[in-house]
């Protein structure tokens, strides 16, 4: 729901966009029109009824909110949302609990056409079409134009901070770029905004500028805020409006208006400028309306009253305001608001709650009529018991008159007064005023209306509000649902319009309750919670005094009945390196999942122990190459497993390592190869030998490279590597170059004395010195010394014996023998 300067690129962003590729590509396929019928406008229940038809019978999209609608230069119009709920309705209308959520998505529009509603992921496992970089965080989008060869979307990243459907907070701006005509995600890019206001409400080119509107939420207001950039492209340096001009600094942004929800729309049109927002003056209204002013920053007068919705009689709340000025007819403000309702368990009864809706109001207004009435006088506000002003007036000349009352709290800083809502005064000349905040001061008027129209506002009269706390909910009865979830009724309290739901677990001898959202009305469905463990739940009611005491406690035991089986049967892809690729539809929201498989190949008959996957996917490893497997999934939640879903099978296989190289250098032989594997065995052939089989290494290596020792010098190899389940590498053929030194010579140096000497294949090298007396027939015996260099001499030898020596390298090598006389 409500969802210079030079910008960093987020990279993992980029990671998630190629997905998106092929959907906004299927969207895009068939091209623009020749001849755009987009161009033609459309009425307003028409739009209303085209995306009710096409959550109804798409498949794809059932439900969003946001709303805002770019044209494109080839005609087509793109459709953006936050909140997206996917699938279909169930067969009696409601949205089932299998939806997938994104937090947000887009369709393209051509003619009277709704095309495929585009996210990210895939259609089994789906993903924001602008996801974050953070599982706990997801983009609300704002608006977006057209700049240059692409669409530029805003975008507002929030956190959770509780458990209820209000508890969000903004955590920064960013800019999502794609490209024109294909809309293909190019980047998504940080901007240097805080998170005191939510950009992107509007985005209005205008003359030599881009204005862009935001809204910063405080207390139980909400304040509209106005940047801009010169021409169109939103990447370039923003200047925000101080209230007198334009500053570099976002802290220097002033409020310019309040009451203005979190999207709202501005246009210029007729020669002003017309801002319509959902009326957020007051707290849950029902009604919208509409600002004007002279320049994009104002000031703004009004609020001119435009329409009530009339989903907030079925106890819904209604939010977010946009215009639709290219679709709009001659004469007409087209303008869109989205519905919801606070407890999950009537938003799921009915999946046309959360659809948009679109209106058609006449513009321009009409001026006063100068047969109106004249203004009440004598305006007086005083306190009227507990959070109350009693208000009374002079009746002006005329008959037939009604009254209206307007307020504005001057303490939380609104512009401008507000109508309150509901039947007013009527015919009768006083009035109570309530939902007060305490310590608050508050500006009264009051106007009188008759058939020709509604006069000006009476003199102003002033007062300062005492509230006290609300007094405690009573009758708080809790119900468990099959989910887990529990199911909170209590009555109303009055002047109240916002609760607080808490739990103790009891069975967990948890001191202190845990709050579980705010909530308006008297219903609220929270949890789930644990499976046979008992509850305390309380409700605190939430007034202009403040909160009340909590009210009695009422006791619940949840209980939670198994979830029911995933529909389809999961979908397996297998991966180069032998594991599978599982994934499956969602069951029902935050739901764990057990995998199960069973390998056909080596004749199991059951399932050995399952995986855990704490989402919709799993990937499945340790899978014997060639091997057919056969799979299935069961959703888990604290009341057990349900049934397994249908089966899948799949045949694993693996990969043989490609492009295998070796090369030698300083006497090592390092492979290198390219693999989808983190583990490979190494084997071996030594050819010189005549082997004929590979022999395996001992010890698997991690990663595609390794340092192969034990090589014997001189020997010729076949070498190749393979995954630990998968199939070898085509060969490669390695020399190790012998180390034993060559041109070996004997000579006499004396009496008795010989010298050795020999050339030096590998320098540095260590040797060892054989040698024997071949005259006496002795056997080679080792010179007890290793040498280093290329010479060795010996003394003390038989003259008139032949002496043979050799030596050899340290890893075995021996050369040639070289023999002398000794004289």
């Amino acid at each position: 729901m409500d969802g210079g300067l030079r910008v960093p690129a987020l990279p993992r962003w980029l990671l998630y966009c190629w997905a998106v590729l092929l959907l906004l590509a299927a969207a895009a396929a068939a091209g623009p029109s020749a001849a755009p019928a987009t161009s033609g406008r459309i009425a307003a229940d028409t739009l209303t009824k085209m995306f009710r038809s096409y959550g109804d019978t798409s498949g794809q999209w059932l439900g969003a909110d946001r709303t805002a609608s770019v044209r494109l230069p080839d005609g087509r119009v793109l459709w953006l949302f936050s909140d997206t709920f996917l699938g279909r309705p169930a067969p009696d209308g409601s949205r089932p609990a299998s939806s997938p959520l994104v937090h947000n998505s887009a369709i393209i529009q051509d003619g009277r056409t709704l095309g495929a509603t585009v996210h990210g992921g895939t259609p089994t496992v789906p993903n924001s079409l602008i996801p974050t970089d953070k599982d706990e965080e997801f983009h609300w989008v704002g608006d977006a134009s057209v700049s240059g060869g692409g669409v530029q979307v805003l975008v507002n990243r929030y956190g959770r901070t509780g458990a209820g459907p209000l508890d969000h907070q903004l955590r920064g701006t960013a800019l999502a770029v794609f490209d024109l005509p294909g809309l293909r995600a190019e980047r998504v890019e940080a901007l240097p905004l805080g998170d005191r206001v939510s950009w992107g409400s509007e985005v209005l080119p205008d003359g030599n500028h881009t204005y862009v509107y935001g809204t910063e939420p405080a207390g139980t207001m909400k304040f509209a805020h106005i940047a801009r950039v010169a021409g169109t492209d939103l990447r370039k340096p923003w200047e925000f409006w101080t209230g007198t001009g334009w500053s570099p600094r976002e802290a220097e942004s002033a409020r310019v208006l309040s009451g203005v929800g979190t999207n709202y729309g501005v246009r210029r049109m007729n020669g002003q400028y017309v801002l319509v927002t959902h009326e957020n003056n007051l707290i849950f209204s029902a009604d919208f309306v509409a600002y004007t002013a002279e320049t994009p920053t104002g000031p703004f007068t009004g609020p001119r009253y435009l329409f009530r919705a009339p989903e907030t009689d079925a106890g819904h709340i209604v939010y977010d305001a946009d215009l639709h000025p290219d679709l709009a007819r001659p004469g007409k403000l087209l303008m869109s608001y989205n519905v919801n309702n606070l407890d999950d368990k009537v938003a799921y009864s009915d999946a046309n709650i959360y659809r948009p809706r679109f209106v058609e109001v006449a513009w321009p207004p009409g001026s006063r009529s100068r047969k109106a009435p004249k203004p009440p006088g004598g305006l007086t506000a005083a306190p009227a018991g507990a959070g109350n002003a009693g208000l009374a007036w002079q009746q002006p000349p005329g008959d037939g008159l009604t009254y209206r009352v307007y307020r504005r709290d001057a303490t939380a800083g609104q512009t401008h007064f507000v109508r309150l809502p509901g039947a007013g005064p009527g015919a009768a000349r006083d009035f109570r005023s309530d939902f007060l905040d305490n310590g608050h001061v508050y500006e009264f008027a009051v106007t009188a209306v008759n058939k020709h129209g509604e006069s000006a506002f009476s003199n102003v009269a002033t007062m300062t509000a005492t509230v006290p706390p609300p007094p405690a909910p009573e009758d708080v009865r809790a119900e468990t649902t099959p989910t887990g979830q529990v199911t909170v009724r209590w009555s109303p309290v009055p002047f109240v319009q916002l609760f607080k739901v808490y739990h103790r677990d009891l069975t967990a001898d948890e001191e202190k309750a845990a709050p579980a959202g705010s909530f308006p009305g008297t219903s609220a469905t929270v949890g789930p919670l644990r499976n046979g463990h008992s509850y305390e739940v309380t409700v605190v009611a939430v007034g202009g005094g403040g909160e009340s005491k909590p009210s009695a406690p009422s006791r619940v035991t949840v209980k939670v009945a198994p979830p029911a089986a995933p529909r389809s049967a999961p979908t397996a892809t297998t991966r180069p390196d032998g594991s599978v690729d599982l994934a499956w539809p969602q069951v029902a929201p935050n739901l764990a999942y057990r995998v199960y498989r069973r390998d056909i190949t080596a004749s199991e008959t059951r399932p050995g122990s399952p995986a855990l996957a704490t989402g919709t996917t799993h990937r499945a490893r340790d899978l014997k190459h060639n091997h057919e497997y056969e799979f299935a999934v069961a959703a888990v939640n604290d009341g057990g497993a349900g049934p397994p879903s249908p089966t899948v099978r799949v045949r694993a296989r693996v990969a043989a390592p490609t492009d295998l190289k070796v090369t030698t250098e300083n006497d090592e032989v390092e492979l290198r190869w390219r693999s989808q594997a983190t583990w490979h065995w190494l084997y071996r052939r030594d050819v010189t030998v005549g082997e004929r089989d590979f022999k395996r290494d001992d010890i698997p290596i991690q990663g595609t490279h390794a340092t192969v020792h034990g090589l014997r010098a001189g020997h010729e190899y076949e070498l190749a590597v393979a995954a630990l389940t998968g199939p070898r590498s085509e060969p490669v053929k390695v020399s190790k170059a012998s180390a034993a030194p060559a041109d070996v010579r004997a000579v006499a140096t004396g009496a008795g004395a010989v010298r050795v000497t020999w050339r030096e294949t590998k320098p540095g090298q260590s040797y060892r010195i054989e040698m024997r007396n071949a005259t006496a027939g002795e056997s080679w015996r080792e010179d007890p010394f290793p040498v280093t260099g290329n010479r060795f001499d010996k003394e003390l030898l038989i003259t008139g014996n032949r002496y043979e020596f050799r030596v050899v390298s340290m890893e075995g090598e021996k050369s040639k023998t070289a023999s002398i006389a000794v004289s």
